[in-house]
């Protein structure tokens, strides 16, 4: 066979990800007006993801075209096992994903605005870490907006994981201000089948690729938001045109600002224990 005849069919399946971002555009709005509430009345959205799902994160803080505001909490131990084996192995990652009532230490360290936001993100909806984090969102602070990013066919139809039952699509749908935003990923993420000589595999997950979307179009629709409430906000530059460091005094100075409220704020939302 040569190498022209080997077929290549994975970005069809990006059809499948613009189709079922583009048909959450309703809620997709909703959700980018709450974090335009955060930004504008200078508060914060705060991003949860532990494993994979740490790739979203990212993309929100930091990058080029980024917007201020975005707070990360990421957990080292849950959100980084490059090096496989090892101290910061695979095992010890997926152990302590396993591990509930980390997300109740997780919000102790940080104080909550009366505007800010709450995004807890996993592929399948199912990981008990990122489970125990947003039940703890919704039990402590059930007024502020949860925004859940999960599959919604495993979520809604897989086995929970966490002992409360529930995946993060239940819990966004009990939460009085719950929103979630399905990635389009299959039953089991992997999307692309080969049939080959020496076995059938399956490869190509679609969740990460179905996050990053979701995310880059609630940062449009939230940039296009403010500016319809007349409100100018700070957006990353990109350093390689114009030279470095464009505007990332202005961007970072914003940012920190932003970031001590979340250290100590003396009008933090008073949590509920």
């Amino acid at each position: 066979m040569q190498d022209t005849d080997i077929p290549l069919t994975f970005p069809f399946q990006l059809d499948r990800i613009r189709d079922g971002v583009l048909a959450q555009a309703e809620t997709l709005r909703k959700v980018a007006s709450h974090y335009a509430d955060a930004i504008q009345n200078d508060g914060l959205i705060h991003v949860y993801a532990n494993g994979h799902s740490r790739v979203s994160v990212e993309e929100m803080v930091v990058r080029m075209g980024a917007l201020t505001g975005f707070h990360p909490l990421l957990a080292h131990a849950l959100s980084n096992f490059t090096d496989v084996v090892g101290s910061d192995s695979l095992r010890l990652n997926q152990a302590i994903e396993k591990v509930e009532g980390l997300g109740a230490i997780l919000l102790d360290e940080v104080e909550i605005g009366a505007h800010d936001v709450f995004i807890a993100i996993s592929a399948t909806g199912q990981t008990q870490a990122a489970v125990d984090f947003a039940l703890e969102v919704s039990k402590r602070y059930p007024n502020h907006p949860l925004i859940c990013i999960a599959s919604h066919e495993q979520a809604s139809q897989a086995a929970p994981k966490h002992s409360c039952g529930k995946t993060l699509w239940h819990i966004a749908q009990e939460h009085a201000r719950g929103y979630f935003l399905d990635n389009c990923m299959p039953m089991g993420d992997l999307s692309t089948k080969i049939e080959g000589q020496t076995g059938s595999y399956v490869v190509c997950p679609l969740s990460s690729v179905g996050s990053l979307t979701l995310v880059q179009s609630l940062n449009e629709l939230t940039l296009r938001e403010l500016d319809r409430r007349n409100y100018k906000h700070i957006v990353l530059q990109n350093m390689h045109l114009g030279g470095y460091g464009v505007n990332y005094d202005e961007w970072l100075a914003d940012q920190r600002r932003r970031y001590s409220k979340a250290m100590y704020n003396p009008e933090a939302v008073k949590p509920i224990k």
